[in-house]
């Protein structure tokens, strides 16, 4: 077994974007040697949106660090629709199977950590809804 990473440095530019469009920023997973659980940081510039997906296995939180926003959430069946504003400090759970997106509503960057379980498996997690 290969000895996990003890420190992961934020990286300057994205490393990828994810299936609902946020800017993602890798901080731990499985090439850092976690085996269940991943942290990304995400970012949506002002005035944009994500995309609404859902996740076949992972179950998320999300941790508000910047920015205003607003976070919807979906039932698996797509019946029941939940939403919150979102400033710094807010805290959203994600369950495995609900559908969610969020939208800037500010003028900075909306900046949150997104930590997942199981570890991120890659962009075949995801499904991608059309935004209700």
């Amino acid at each position: 077994m290969n000895t996990p990473m003890l420190k992961s440095a934020r990286s300057e530019t994205p490393d990828a974007v994810a299936p609902d469009g946020a800017e993602i920023r890798v901080l731990l997973n499985r090439p850092q040697g976690t085996t269940r659980l991943s942290l990304a940081e995400a970012l949506v510039r002002p005035g944009e949106r994500t995309a609404c997906v859902s996740h076949k296995t992972i179950e998320e939180l999300w941790f508000i660090v910047n920015g205003a926003g607003r976070f919807h959430r979906l039932t698996p069946d797509g019946g029941e629709e939940q939403a919150a504003d979102v400033a710094p400090g807010d805290a959203l759970l994600i369950p495995t199977g609900y559908r969610f997106w969020v939208e800037n509503m500010g003028p900075d960057d909306l900046v949150f950590l997104c930590c997942g379980t199981p570890p991120w498996p890659g962009h075949d997690e995801a499904i991608v809804w059309e935004t209700p």
